[in-house]
């Protein structure tokens, strides 16, 4: 009677079951890259062309287990998972069943970065992986640049270690002396930023080359033109359009989705248009370390007379010496404050963008040193 063979640790089945669901037919398994998905349908980019793919089931499962020593150990729990361990971006192994469908199979793991973002209704969302770079999309009017959100969003990018490109479009409504200079700040910080007409065609030539080669996720609220910019990059997309409210000056919704789109040209590479963001909740993306995520503060970190300065309003502070002495920008040091007043710099605090009147308006304020 041959040696009996110890059974799987439920971690061992686990993650036989997660890594191989398809052992029955592995040579079968084609790879590719999900470049859309929506309510649970993805479309897949293969050496075959475009496959529409749902997700095999037991990929949302996940198994619990009593804490024992018991080498047999009996599941305490299955539960399944509110959302689709998948992005747009991820590159995964999938079945082809028939005519142009086939279940993804397989999930593989990837060392490139995601976007992941803290909506306040939603929670935490991973809105596409694989990325180079963002590119937060503002207009400069209908609606108005709203740069309290560009330094949340340039937050929540440093702390995930992603480069970042500032696109400021339709331009052919006329670009005022405040915006001009704000501008220039964040050019002296080391962000590149293009400024486009997605109806006049300005700028794209710019936005183009700063896009080729990489994935790069389109972020920014409704109305500022990120459907429009794709169309004018990449003709035929023929995204869904719509008017800015006359009478609200708020976009309308019309992205529902999250789709990669394959650019043109030699270089190649990959853009991204996600659902518009109208509030953002930024999370504990930066819990412990907001300062760091301004990239202007890090050379007076640890200079401070107290070694756990919040440099917010301590005695001693070398960030706020700095903008006495307007070595840094008053602006974004207020944004700064306002961020850690909120709770951004605290672990399961979240910082809430309500874009209200009152915003807009101390947008144009600068903090005076010593309020």
């Amino acid at each position: 009677m041959g040696k009996k063979q110890r059974a799987a640790l439920p971690q061992e089945e686990a993650a036989i079951e997660e890594n191989n669901p398809a052992t029955d037919t592995p040579d079968a398994l084609i790879e590719g890259l999900v470049i859309e998905g929506n309510r649970g349908q993805y479309q897949v980019e293969t050496a075959d062309g475009i496959i529409i793919c749902t997700l095999r089931g037991k990929l949302r499962k996940q198994l619990e287990y009593p804490i024992s020593q018991n080498w047999r150990q009996n599941v305490q729990r299955l539960k399944i998972k509110a959302r689709d361990p998948l992005s747009v971006g991820d590159r995964v192994r999938l079945l082809p069943t028939n005519s142009g469908n086939g279940v993804i199979e397989q999930i593989i793991a990837s060392a490139s970065h995601s976007f992941t973002r803290e909506d306040s209704r939603k929670g935490k969302v991973r809105s596409v992986a694989g990325l180079d770079q963002v590119v937060v999309v503002f207009a400069t009017r209908d609606p108005a640049p709203h740069l309290r959100m560009l330094d949340r969003f340039l937050v929540v990018a440093e702390a995930q270690e992603l480069a970042t490109v500032i696109c400021i479009n339709k331009v052919d409504l006329g670009v005022d002396e405040h915006l001009a200079a704000r501008l220039n700040v964040y050019r002296e910080l080391g962000y590149a930023v293009a400024l486009t007409s997605a109806d006049r065609g300005a700028g794209l030539d710019d936005l183009r080359g700063l896009l080729a080669g990489h994935i790069s996720a389109f972020l920014g609220g409704s109305g500022v033109g990120k459907s429009s910019l794709l169309n004018a990059l990449q003709p035929g997309l023929s995204e869904r359009i719509s008017e800015v409210s006359a009478s609200t000056h708020k976009g309308r919704h019309t992205t529902t989705g999250t789709r990669l789109v394959p650019l043109g040209g030699t270089e190649g590479g990959y853009i991204a248009d996600t659902a518009g963001i109208r509030a953002l909740a930024l999370g504990g993306v930066a819990a412990g370390r907001l300062a760091w995520c301004f990239r202007e503060l890090r050379p007076y970190l640890g200079q401070c007379a107290l070694g756990n300065c919040t440099h917010y309003n301590e005695p001693g502070c070398a960030i706020r010496a700095a903008v006495s002495r307007k070595q840094l920008d008053a602006e974004r040091y207020d944004s700064y404050r306002r961020l850690y007043q909120e709770g951004g710099d605290a672990a399961g605090k979240s910082w809430l963008d309500a874009v209200s009147n009152e915003d807009h308006r101390q947008d144009k304020l600068a903090y005076t040193p010593g309020v």
